[in-house]
């Protein structure tokens, strides 16, 4: 019996604490999980709504619309990446480059594999397409932390600055590219890659190389993987690789 009491006033205590969680945290937090288990072509705000505990009016008290709410959903999402972003810049000059790009690239391959799903039908809707290059993920988290940006964040971190102006050259999804290329900048610059590496292209090809390999892993599944592509499942052991591989030629000897 006294364990039962204990399960109730636990559950109780459980039920209390989602209820004093404000309520758009707690409809933007349902708002990911169900489009993170049906994409946003399956998401319905009835069903969001239903996870959120509250009512399906009540999302529109927070939200302007369905894609106003889809849209801080998947800026709660790209929020894992612009975080290793900033991690990354403030590792510039500290451990080794190689090391530094293959913690960025294991990060890099998971927040992937999360997004894929979610963002597929996002390239047919032109509402959401607009959002992306408006720097919308940036805008989303600042609204979600008040309004106002923290001057003392690394630009386009979680509650920070936009790492650039709307619809300007860093805004939307090519933030994190420009972003990486900051990176190895400041370490060609410290003598840490060669003068004369292809920094853009190291870029794209840790990034793009992150993005295939959650791809295949989404569609083929891990054994197809590992027998035809001949790459490891393993976000650790493939980010290695795939650093040491972009890497090749561009390190000072």
């Amino acid at each position: 019996m006294a364990q039962v009491a204990a399960g109730g006033t636990a559950g109780k205590a459980a039920g209390r604490a989602a209820a004093a969680e404000p309520m758009r945290e707690r409809i933007l937090a349902a708002a990911v999980e169900v489009i993170r288990a049906r994409g946003i072509t399956a998401a319905t705000t009835k069903e969001i709504a239903r996870s959120a505990g509250v009512s399906e009016g009540s999302l529109y008290n927070h939200f302007a619309n369905k894609t106003a709410l889809f849209a801080a959903a998947l800026g709660e999402v790209t929020a894992t990446a612009r975080t290793a972003m900033a991690a990354l810049a403030g590792s510039a000059g500290k451990g080794t480059v190689e090391g530094n790009l293959t913690r960025l690239a294991a990060g890099m391959v998971r927040f992937y594999g999360e997004l894929l799903p979610m963002i597929g039908p996002v390239l047919a809707d032109p509402d959401l397409i607009a959002w992306l290059r408006a720097d919308g993920p940036v805008h989303a988290q600042q609204e979600a932390a008040g309004g106002a940006a923290d001057p003392g964040l690394p630009p386009g971190s979680p509650g920070g600055p936009p790492a650039g102006p709307p619809g300007g050259p860093a805004a939307g999804p090519v933030l994190g590219h420009a972003a990486l290329i900051g990176y190895l900048e400041a370490e060609q610059r410290a003598g840490r890659l060669d003068g004369g590496a292809p920094l853009p292209s190291i870029a794209a090809a840790l990034l793009g190389g992150c993005q295939q390999h959650a791809f295949l892993i989404r569609l083929a599944g891990p054994e197809a993987v590992a027998a035809a592509a001949r790459l490891p499942e393993a976000p650790e052991e493939f980010a290695e690789r795939l650093a040491q591989a972009v890497l090749a030629g561009h390190l000072p000897s």
